[in-house]
């Protein structure tokens, strides 16, 4: 099993019972989705419950699908078939999603990605000049992402609305003709890139290579 994968802990917090949904999206456009839910109390252990999830998510990316987990903690009486923003208990991580200005249907090159990744050091600058704590920094493939750790802010219309206008305020002053920050990713139920895991987007080709999403 690739260690990779492990240092998906190092984002998701299991430091209380937790229920998250694996989703894969196949690159092509084939067989549209693939989906299961885990949850922290349905298993032995949580090196069980590690060992599940990393399984899950190594053998949909190995079919071609390229695999996300949600962000946020799930609450553990939704039945739902997949997790919406109403099945989210509470918000315990901000995402900024860092990628190239521009056309990002093909796999990014190493000069797009070297942009991101200025930016992203520029955020986190930022915020650590603002009294924020270091964020858990990943390539995710074609982009970087910062994840910063929230103190358990309620799932709620306030709450949606602070985080998408910090999301904005930072785009202002950041977004440039090289990289930007995606504004869009606010919402309770986000998915994001499970490290460890392929991203395959567009054609890959000479410069613009698949890459695994890794923590950094």
């Amino acid at each position: 099993m690739s260690l990779e994968i492990k240092k998906l802990w190092n984002i998701i917090s299991l430091e209380k019972k937790r229920r998250v949904e694996v989703r894969g999206f196949h690159y092509e456009g084939r067989d549209k989705l693939r989906r299961k839910f885990f949850s922290t109390d349905e298993y032995d252990s949580l090196d069980e419950f590690k060992s599940a999830v990393e399984r899950f998510s190594l053998a949909i990316n190995e079919d071609g699908f390229n695999a996300y987990i949600t962000l946020n903690p799930i609450r553990s009486d939704s039945d739902s078939q997949y997790a919406s923003d109403s099945d989210i208990e509470l918000r315990d991580l901000l995402l900024i999603d860092i990628d190239r200005a521009g056309g990002t249907k093909q796999p990014a090159s190493e000069s797009e990605l070297l942009k991101s990744e200025l930016l992203a050091s520029e955020v986190s600058q930022f915020l650590h000049n603002k009294g924020w704590g270091e964020p858990v920094r990943v390539m995710s493939g074609n982009g970087y992402h910062l994840y910063y750790r929230l103190d358990c802010l309620p799932n709620d219309n306030d709450t949606s609305r602070l985080l998408k206008k910090l999301l904005i305020i930072l785009a202002d002053l950041f977004d440039n003709d090289e990289a930007k920050i995606d504004r869009v990713v606010y919402n309770a139920s986000r998915i994001t890139k499970i490290p460890g895991t392929i991203m395959r987007k567009g054609i890959e080709s000479d410069g613009r290579p698949f890459r695994m999403s890794r923590v950094l």
